[in-house]
Formats: structure tokens, sequence, C-alpha cells
């Protein structure tokens, strides 16, 4: 003869509980990973370079066009 029922339905929860807490573990690192994926820090510092020449050719190109307005032509 089979088990109790309970003793089926318990077991069964037990599976469910395991299983969703692998998916929240799973999730959680996902989380993580886009964190760490979207940090401005490490953006930042990935990019350093072309960024300070972007702002410095923005720099440039703005102190050009107006002292470009203060002098004759």
């Amino acid at each position: 003869m089979s088990a109790n029922p309970l003793d089926q339905l318990e077991i069964r929860a037990l599976q469910q509980r395991d299983q969703v807490h692998g998916t929240i573990e799973e999730l959680k690192g996902k989380v993580e990973e886009a964190r760490a994926k979207l940090d401005v820090n490490t953006i930042a510092r990935n990019h350093l370079l072309g960024a300070s020449l972007v702002v410095s050719a923005i720099g440039f190109l703005s102190g050009y066009g107006l002292a470009g307005l203060f002098t004759r032509r």
C-alpha cells in the first residue's frame, strides 16, 4: 500500500520549497550580475579615455567659438 497521503503532501511541499529556494537564488545571482554590469563607477573607469577626449574636444571647441565672438576677422 502507498504511504500516508499526508506524508506525500509533506514530501511534495519540501520539494516545492527547495525548488522555490533554488529559483530565488538564481534570481539573486542575475540581479547581482545586472547591478555589476550597470555600475556607473565601473563603466566610467572602463571608458575614461574616450570620455575625457570627448569632454576635452567640447571644451576646446566651445572656447574657440567664444574667443571668436570677441575677436575681429
